[in-house]
């Protein structure tokens, strides 16, 4: 049954309402795509932390992240590969002076440390490690999140 709407204020009070729920889920799947980046960050964290505490790097490392793969595998399912462990220790390693997950106002009192820009899914962080230098990766990085690049923008840009 489809409804008659019958003067413009109620046209203006419907679209209200639509954008208050297209917003609320706009900010759900920004929050889900950005609670993924600071989970890899986090655990890529964690992984350097225990590789580097003066063991054979190579032999532990390799140890270390295939009882991690099976374990976070077992509990949590797909995406946690040991190749997947290597990525996110890499983008740990690579964004590791940035501030991440931080609230408002922590990150007004860390002024040492720039935060990673929310906006962008690990999508973007994945095509962005592969630039080797930093200056050209935070250009864009930035410019990303700035402009609202979707994946494909990003990708197009930096390789063209």
């Amino acid at each position: 049954m489809e409804k008659v709407i019958n003067t413009k204020e109620e046209r203006i009070f419907l679209d209200s309402l639509k954008d208050i729920v297209k917003s609320a889920r706009k900010y759900a799947y920004s929050s889900i795509c950005f609670a993924q980046v600071q989970s890899n960050w986090l655990l890529g964290k964690r992984i350097v932390e225990q590789i580097q505490k003066g063991n054979d790097k190579a032999e532990y490392g390799k140890h270390i992240l295939k009882i991690a793969s099976e374990s976070l595998t077992e509990e949590f399912g797909k995406g946690y590969s040991e190749t997947n462990l290597k990525s996110f220790r890499k983008f740990y390693l690579i964004f590791k002076d940035y501030s991440i997950g931080q609230t408002v106002s922590a990150q007004l009192y860390d002024t040492k440390r720039q935060a990673l820009p929310a906006i962008l899914s690990w999508s973007h962080y994945e095509r962005l490690m592969r630039i080797r230098d930093k200056k050209i990766r935070d250009w864009y990085m930035n410019e990303a999140a700035e402009q609202m690049w979707n994946y494909r923008t990003l990708n197009r840009n930096i390789n063209t």
